[in-house]
């Protein structure tokens, strides 16, 4: 990367951008307006879920972006000075036989990619959760149209009934806007940020250990050979 902030730099225009959008939504009455029309209460457990697992992804993204920044400056401290460490104690353990990163390298990709793979799985859950809601919104209505038939032509009996198959479109409709727009949109976004930013960095670390790493390795075996005495 060439600026290594550019990550962070995608969190705040994404998130700003949401927040406005949220923002506009508040202003308009329409958070409320899912929240009141939402019977089965469904929409709160989806924002609150949204609202715990984009800390975690917010914070995945920080700590990411702090890697990058310690990997662009050389720093002595980060995962890429660890694995870079450890592949140099690696060459140390082998004596004279060829240093081969590809064990250190999965290690250090299973180490990266697995921590974020929850955003992923909560994005898919809340996607699934809004489609429960409309399978429970439809059978709130469905009910409500049942009693109507079975009750007869008595007015108030039929109003109430249309509230309840309001209320069942309302969890219907309202779930499914929900779990498409925080986890199929935002958390996405948040995953596939993330999964480019580890990507880079796991491809700049091991090419950096092959073209730096490994031959200083190499070199440092030679020099006590050079410097031995002759018999």
């Amino acid at each position: 990367m060439n600026n290594p902030n550019v990550l962070l730099y995608k969190w705040l225009v994404i998130n700003s951008f949401a927040a406005l959008l949220v923002y506009v939504a508040w202003l308009r009455d329409w958070i409320s307006l899912v929240i009141e029309s939402d019977a089965s209460s469904l929409s709160i457990v989806i924002g609150l879920v949204f609202l715990v697992f984009w800390l975690t992804s917010s914070f995945h993204i920080l700590a990411i972006n702090r890697e990058v920044g310690l990997f662009a400056s050389g720093g002595k401290t980060g995962i890429a000075a660890d694995y870079f460490d450890r592949l140099r104690r690696k060459g140390e353990n082998l004596g004279g036989e060829k240093v081969d990163q590809a064990l250190l390298a999965s290690t250090l990709r299973a180490r990266m990619v697995l921590p974020i793979q929850i955003v992923a799985y909560v994005a898919n859950v809340l996607i699934l959760l809004g489609l429960i809601g409309t399978v429970v919104g439809f059978v709130i209505a469905v009910s409500g149209l049942g009693d109507s038939i079975a009750g007869g032509t008595n007015i108030e009996r039929v109003q109430g009934v249309l509230g309840q198959i309001v209320n069942g479109m309302g969890v219907a409709l309202f779930t499914t806007l929900l779990g498409a727009i925080l986890g199929g949109l935002w958390l996405q976004i948040h995953y596939q940020m993330l999964v480019r930013a580890v990507g880079g960095l796991i491809v700049d670390v091991i090419e950096r250990a092959d073209i730096e790493i490994i031959p200083e390795i190499y070199r440092s075996r030679a020099e006590p050979e050079a410097g031995a005495p002759a018999e």
